[in-house]
């Protein structure tokens, strides 16, 4: 897949780096204290819980006096639904724990995701292309340093990406007497995070024949 020229500077990159990790750290600690806050809930049902055991326990209670003459019926009743309201309530908490805890997990995740998702969509693709690049220009570099084309090339990168404030600041103003090829390719690798190369003087001169006497 051939890569696309970056058009932000090493700078602008780092800045996008650090304003998407605060972004994603800000939506990670919400999620995570919706999360905890949900699953505080849980002592609701903790509530639930033990006053259905409470209830049960009253019932059997009742239940053992339901033998009493005259009123051992009536009081045998009431202890049988005392204890169907505390088992119901006992199990409704128990069911409503489990669902608090499934909420809070649900909320965190759902909360870290959205807002970062989307991003992350924009960003992994526009840092893969801009590393990509950048790598294609340091293999340039590495392969033909020192010739005019290279320059020349990047000079036009130069020309493509960089504020003409700076372009103004480095001496161009689109006359003869503008900067060489050399200084603007010096100023893209400095956009890019790359450290100008030291020019390979003379490696590739043709020797010079011997002078026939």
């Amino acid at each position: 897949m051939p890569s696309v020229p970056a058009f932000l500077s090493a700078r602008a990159m780092r800045r996008l780096n650090v304003a998407l990790a605060i972004w994603a750290a800000f939506w990670i600690g919400i999620a995570a204290y919706t999360a905890y806050e949900v699953a505080a809930l849980r002592t609701l049902s903790h509530t639930v819980v033990k006053a259905g055991a409470a209830t049960e326990s009253t019932g059997h209670a009742l239940a053992a006096v339901g033998h009493l003459p005259f009123v051992g019926g009536r009081i045998s009743q009431l202890a049988a639904q005392a204890v169907a309201a505390g088992a119901t309530a006992r199990a409704s908490g128990a069911s409503t724990a489990t669902t608090i805890d499934q909420l809070a997990v649900l909320l965190g995740i759902a909360i870290a995701l959205i807002p970062t998702v989307p991003l992350l969509g924009l960003y992994l693709p526009l840092s893969l292309s801009w590393r990509r690049d950048k790598k294609a220009v340091r293999s340039a570099i590495a392969r033909w340093d020192g010739e005019a084309g290279l320059e020349a090339f990047l000079a036009q990168r130069a020309l493509a990406h960089l504020p003409f404030e700076e372009l103004r600041e480095l001496g161009y103003d689109g006359t003869p007497d503008s900067p060489s090829n050399a200084e603007l390719a010096a100023a893209e690798l400095r956009r890019l995070g790359l450290d100008c190369p030291e020019r390979r003087t003379g490696a590739r001169r043709r020797p010079r024949e011997p002078v026939a006497r």
